[in-house]
């Protein structure tokens, strides 16, 4: 049996600069290959033609199709599923991911998916696979929503319980995804992930959500034994040429004992760099000392606002100003690199508060730092309040994570605010870049622009006099 899987990601190679390798299509794949069965990927990196995806689907000749999406691309999914059964009915058609996950009842409503898969997906699908090759009934798996074909009647199984040891599935599938192409185009960094789950409540985020789906089926944060991640990374630079690792996990750093024994048995063992994201009272200077002394080559935080009652009341992301200096201060200090995460366009948010969010970021003086325009997620706290007070624009969606527009209304922030604000933040990326550059200069255009500030400030007043006094002639 030959299971295909569909992943969009139209807009990412261009934002990137090349294709990724994503962990849940790859477990996935490295369950079913075990398993016996062959699997193949089409990998969506533009928008596809009806012709181009048929196409593509012809040369896989799958028995199953399992598409997976975010909830940006999942309206491309809905397109090829469409294109799929108008051509051929017969592959079975099943869709997952967080946002399936997430909503399972609007994507099931779409009568070109067969089912759904909610939440983790590995035995699930390896049960779908068995039942079909063997011809058993596929309606009580599991995890899965499955149309019943001959009453129409939608099965909503029950989940299973998480995977409490993440240590007994196989290391994700990497060749599925042309891994070799992918690691040359990303300088030979190698993602990695360490465990599954996060404890936070960020109100923009899904894990509160998915948290509360999961409640009662086990532990929902779960790392990876640290020798089992550490034969992985083995595996890799046995099979790739590899130059830095990257761990994807949301805080890598949470499980302090976890972390600990990490540093010790990878500075005993490997001299390959990393990268990992984590939260500033996850840091102290002893565990950014053990970590520097591993290889620790940088450190991904999320600002997100530079307003302290903005990030605790709104994001709920319960950290202060001065959280961020001492936490920075430590990694400069030990020449960790930093890279800050931040959101414009976020409810209740202000002009004047998207200029505290660069101001902070002026001080952290971060060597690479991403901002996006806040999208409300469904089933996350703030896309509720959205909803409620109306800031939610009608049947309005974007398909990329970094677009420069919202499909918000806010009254604390017009569409032209907006734009200024994107506009001042990519003017911070060519600033912190000068400054590291180039001190001196840096210095120069810091005073061109005080004295440019100072200037616009006096002449608007005049501004308005000579507008009143021309509309009043």
């Amino acid at each position: 049996m030959r299971i295909c899987f569909v992943y969009p990601d139209i807009g990412g190679v261009e934002h990137y600069g090349s294709k990724k390798f994503y962990h849940g299509i790859g477990y996935l794949s490295s369950v079913l290959k075990q398993a016996g069965f062959e699997t193949r990927l089409i990998y969506l990196q533009k928008e596809p033609s009806r012709e181009e995806f048929l196409r593509d689907i012809a040369a896989a000749s799958p028995d199953v199709v399992a598409f997976s999406s975010t909830t940006h691309q999942h309206p491309f999914i809905v397109r090829c599923a469409a294109w799929l059964k108008e051509a051929n009915p017969a592959p079975f058609a099943i869709a997952g991911g967080v946002h399936p996950t997430l909503v399972p009842e609007q994507v099931i409503a779409d009568r070109n998916l067969d089912a759904v898969c909610v939440g983790e997906g590995e035995y699930p699908l390896l049960d779908l696979a068995n039942a079909l090759t063997n011809g058993k009934s596929i309606l009580h798996i599991q995890n899965l929503w499955v149309r019943d074909k001959k009453s129409d009647e939608i099965m909503r199984n029950p989940l299973r319980p998480l995977i409490t040891n993440l240590d007994v599935l196989p290391f994700p599938d990497r060749e599925l995804f042309g891994y070799a192409e992918i690691l040359e185009q990303n300088g030979y960094q190698a993602d990695m992930i360490a465990g599954r789950g996060c404890p936070y409540s960020c109100s923009y985020c899904c894990n509160p959500a998915l948290k509360k789906r999961y409640r009662g089926l086990g532990k929902y944060v779960r790392f990876r034994g640290v020798s089992n991640l550490l034969a992985e990374v083995r595996s890799l630079q046995e099979r790739y040429h590899v130059a830095s690792l990257n761990f994807q996990d949301d805080t890598f750093t949470l499980d302090r004992r976890w972390t600990e024994e990490f540093c010790r048995a990878y500075r005993a063992e490997f001299s390959l760099p990393f990268w990992i994201n984590t939260r500033v009272e996850c840091l102290d200077e002893d565990l950014v000392r053990m970590l520097a002394e591993a290889g620790c080559q940088g450190v991904r935080i999320g600002v997100e606002s530079g307003n302290e009652w903005l990030r605790n009341k709104i994001l709920k992301r319960q950290m202060s100003n001065d959280d961020f200096r001492r936490a920075f201060h430590l990694l400069h200090r030990y020449r960790i690199q930093t890279y800050t995460c931040n959101m414009i366009g976020i409810p209740e948010e202000t002009p004047e508060m998207i200029e505290e969010t660069i101001a902070l970021n002026r001080e952290l003086v971060p060597d690479k730092f991403q901002f996006s325009v806040f999208y409300p997620y469904p089933m996350t706290e703030l896309y509720e309040v959205s909803v409620r007070e109306g800031y939610l624009r009608e049947g309005e969606t974007l398909t990329g994570y970094y677009e420069r527009e919202s499909i918000l209304q806010l009254p604390t922030l017009s569409r032209e605010e907006l734009a200024r604000g994107y506009d001042r933040f990519q003017e911070l990326k060519k600033e912190l870049f000068l400054k590291k550059r180039s001190p001196l200069r840096y210095r120069l255009y810091r005073l061109l622009n005080r004295l440019r500030t100072g200037i616009q400030r006096v002449l608007k007043p005049l501004q308005m006099r000579v507008h009143i006094r021309s509309a009043t002639k």
